[in-house]
């Protein structure tokens, strides 16, 4: 009569053989466990103003070729590894930007020699809102501030192209005040610096930079802290000192568009 083959079994202390290799993936998984996300503790970054309602940019600056050079003659000295982490992006609650040095200048062939400059200013700070006076009191003496874009000119002919627009601030309007009284540029010009420089398009960038503040002000979650008055008013400012308007205000239409 037929006898069933005896069955073999494996000596105490060898180890298992492994898995195939069909199945190699499904049993890791179930062996490793899922990485877990670490959280601090609930009472760390969890201010109304800070906190996000969307990871996506609202809008994006665009800058000239030649970016970051001061103008199209020295494009050639600015490597592309530069440009490329160079950006200004406004999210709904704050301003994300990173204006990266080259320190070889057209030398620097690598990604890695380039240094990087980032910054965050959230929408409650300087300068989307007034800074304040002795740390407690909103410094709204001379108006409210100022995010405007500097366009050059030389008498009627635009040099935008060659030159780029600056985007600049300033921590108050001076009243609407002129360097020549009735004519000439905004008297806040004299106290501004610089943001972003070689920026193209920049009036579109300030219209949903405006629609941003306004509604990061109407937020619920703030609560009407946060006064309209307080916050920056965006303006275009022309580079001419005869011209009788060469500040336009920007403003948001409530269809999204911009007010001159």
């Amino acid at each position: 009569c037929d006898r069933a083959a005896p069955t073999r079994r494996r000596p105490q202390g060898l180890p298992r053989p492994p898995p195939p290799r069909d199945n190699m993936a499904q049993t890791m998984a179930a062996v490793v466990p899922a990485p877990q996300v670490m959280k601090a503790s609930g009472k760390f970054g969890s201010s109304a103003r800070i906190v996000t309602n969307s990871f996506a940019p609202l809008a994006e600056l665009e800058f000239w070729d030649f970016a970051p050079a001061p103008c199209s003659c020295c494009a050639c000295l600015v490597p592309e590894v530069a440009r490329a982490r160079m950006y200004a992006r406004i999210f709904d609650n704050r301003l994300e930007a990173n204006m990266p040095i080259a320190p070889f200048m057209c030398c620097t062939a690598s990604e890695e020699c380039v240094l990087d400059h980032p910054m965050t200013s959230f929408m409650d700070r300087p300068p989307h809102r007034v800074g304040m006076c002795c740390f407690c009191i909103p410094c709204t003496f001379c108006g409210p501030p100022v995010v405007f874009v500097e366009k050059p000119k030389c008498c009627c002919i635009d040099l935008e192209p060659y030159y780029g627009s600056v985007i600049k601030a300033a921590p108050a309007n001076c009243f609407g005040c002129k360097t020549c009284l009735c004519c000439g540029k905004p008297c806040y010009t004299s106290c501004s610096y610089p943001l972003f420089k070689g920026a193209k398009n920049a009036d579109r960038f300030l219209v949903a930079w405006r629609d941003a503040l306004v509604k990061y002000a109407a937020r619920p979650e703030i609560g009407g802290k946060i006064k309209v008055g307080e916050m920056a008013i965006m303006e275009s400012v022309q580079d001419g000192v005869l011209d009788l308007k060469s500040a336009n205000r920007i403003e948001v239409k409530p269809s999204g568009g911009p007010i001159a």
